[in-house]
């Protein structure tokens, strides 16, 4: 963050190893977990939400490790193998075994996390180009340089983001290539466009699902993935997505799944089936569901495109006229209220400095917005410490006299002790 990193052509590992910068950066929407539920279902006890699918060789012939035979669902497939790892871990060993001594330590892994998805699932070409990125900037150029670059300055919806796109993120809100702090892949867009759905490794140190937001996202490089893998005539789609609490897309099991099988039959839209439809969500469904997406108006039937067979709120609010939601559970007793308020204690002198990510900041970010000094946010409040957060305890410390003598923005004991944070 802040000063432009250098964009160097034909750039060495050496020079990569001395430019990658730690954000240390994790959520960046306040209510992730929720939006990540309601995508994805309940986390494991990991805290991983969406395991990940089964492994597949879709291509159609043998895998051979860095090639370009994978395609988009395996590249995907490789990242959520990933999801949970912390550090030190497995992609800094393996970066660093091909790379040398320059990548000792706990470096940076987020760009590493990006090329051994690509190596290991035959991607390699069409993600990195043959090369291995460990610096987002250099990745983000080469993507440029190949005409395969879209900022992100007109939208979500209008820059056609999409699931497979290999997204990168600048945390001050540029879509300035050399402001690049940080990258991931995208799994789905929101169909309202506010949402980004993505798998990041190096957030908040492990690897990822996160929802992500305009103001994060600099732009995306677009893979060319092969075809074959992406999705053929005999192997539709076969990722999942959650709408309104329920899985759907193969694999999905539900009377849910059975009502939306019986739908299409009703409306002419059942050929692909052999027997059911239900309860299982199969490939006949997915090919089903595809003909009467395309019945409608779009287009592409390649996984994680409009018409690939895998549902969206609005073709299953207008197949079934309206969403169905899972039953409802019994309500969680309501836990006795403290008997005294409990503040949060002051986390100490050198907490709160660049790179810092905790969510005792959220919880400040909270409270300073309750009292009515959030303006300099844009988003969040989140857990990273960031220029927004300073201005606003700024703010609140002059708006003090006892406090004025120390407006530096730097929470101190009096200023901790004045917000008054309740405890988390």
């Amino acid at each position: 963050m802040g000063e432009p990193r250098p964009i160097e052509a034909d750039i060495s590992q050496d020079r990569q190893a001395q430019l990658i910068t730690r954000t240390g950066n994790g959520p960046t929407v306040g209510n992730e977990e929720e939006l990540l539920a309601a995508e994805f279902g309940p986390a494991d006890d990991r805290g991983v939400y969406g395991a990940p699918a089964a492994e597949e060789n879709t291509s159609g012939g043998p895998r051979r490790l860095g090639g370009n035979t994978g395609g988009q669902e395996a590249m995907i497939q490789a990242m959520e193998g990933w999801l949970g790892t912390g550090e030190p871990n497995a992609i800094q060993a393996w970066y660093r075994e091909r790379n040398g001594n320059d990548y000792s330590g706990n470096f940076p892994w987020c760009d590493a996390t990006i090329t051994n998805a690509a190596y290991t699932s035959d991607n390699y070409d069409a993600v990195c180009y043959g090369t291995d990125y460990a610096y987002t900037v250099a990745h983000a150029a080469r993507f440029n340089q190949d005409k395969a670059w879209t900022a992100m300055t007109n939208g979500i919806l209008k820059s056609g983001i999409r699931r497979g796109d290999i997204i990168f993120f600048d945390w001050d809100g540029s879509s300035s290539i050399a402001a690049i702090d940080h990258v991931g892949i995208v799994t789905s867009v929101s169909t309202d466009g506010q949402y980004v759905y993505t798998i990041e490794g190096n957030t908040g140190d492990v690897c990822a699902r996160r929802v992500r937001v305009v103001h994060d996202i600099a732009g995306y490089g677009r893979p060319k993935y092969p075809t074959a893998g992406t999705s053929t005539t005999s192997t539709p789609a076969r990722y999942q997505v959650t709408i309104n609490g329920l899985a759907y897309g193969y694999g999905a099991k539900g009377a849910h799944i059975t009502a939306v099988g019986e739908a299409l039959v009703a409306k002419g839209f059942g050929k692909h089936y052999t027997d059911g439809p239900g309860p299982e969500w199969s490939d006949a469904d997915t090919r089903n569901y595809s003909d009467y997406q395309q019945s409608l108006g779009l287009k592409g039937t390649k996984a994680g495109q409009d018409a690939d067979g895998v549902p969206g709120a609005s073709t299953l609010t207008k197949l079934l006229g309206k969403l169905p939601a899972p039953a409802a559970s019994k309500p969680t007793p309501a836990k006795p209220a403290p008997s005294k308020t409990q503040y949060e204690p002051f986390p100490g002198e050198g907490f709160f400095h660049a790179g810092r990510y905790s969510p005792i900041i959220t919880a400040m970010g909270r409270r300073l917005v309750a009292l009515g000094f959030g303006r300099h946010y844009k988003t969040g409040p989140g857990p990273n410490w960031t220029n927004a957060d300073k201005a606003n305890v700024r703010d609140f410390q002059l708006s003090r006299d006892d406090l004025k003598g120390d407006a530096d923005g730097i929470p101190g004991p009096k200023t901790w002790a004045a917000l008054k944070i309740p405890k988390i």
